[in-house]
This record gives structure tokens, sequence and C-alpha cells, in this order.
């Protein structure tokens, strides 16, 4: 009886978490081995959107990443090439899945 009702009352957080949105890591500036520089804290996704990282690459290594959340799901899942280096975007739906 016990176990059934702490499944329950544990199906019944996660459903919960889901409808309130995910917390995601808010960050303007992350550099390697420096961390955030610009560091906002979190955000907090509506429906339909996702937490994202952005990552920005010159000659094959990171320069750069950008985090926070997405306003739809057409930002996720991007990589473009320009001549100053190429730049993708990754997305992940759960909470605080973009360190």
């Amino acid at each position: 009886m016990r176990r059934t009702v702490f499944s329950g009352v544990f199906m019944l957080l996660c459903l919960l978490s889901d409808v309130r949105g995910m917390i995601c890591r808010l960050c303007n500036l992350s550099m390697p081995f420096h961390g955030c520089l610009l560091d906002f804290g979190t955000c907090r996704t509506k429906p339909g959107q996702h937490c994202m990282k952005e990552t920005h690459l010159r000659g094959g290594i990171q320069w750069y990443s950008i985090l926070g959340c997405t306003e739809t799901h057409d930002d996720c899942f991007k990589k473009k090439t320009m001549s100053s280096g190429m730049h993708f975007i990754y997305c992940c739906h759960h909470t605080l899945c973009n360190f």
C-alpha cells in the first residue's frame, strides 16, 4: 500500500513539474575554462520550449557558449557554417540539462 501511494505521488509530482516548465541555466557568455561570465541565473520554459546551448566554434575550438530557453522548437538543432566559424544550437528537455 505504501509503495503504491509513493509511486502515485511521485508520478503526480513529475506531471506537475512538466506543466510548470523546466528550469534552464541562463548565461549570455560562457567560456571554456572560465565558466559563465555573464550569468543571469535561470529561466523557466513555457509549454513547447526547451533548454538550449548555443556553441560557437572557430578552427575546431570552442570559443564561447550561450545558454538559455528557446522561444520555439524551430530554434533547436541548427548548424551554421560561416567564414568566422561554426555555430551549433543543441536543445534538451530536462531540468538544468544545458550546463
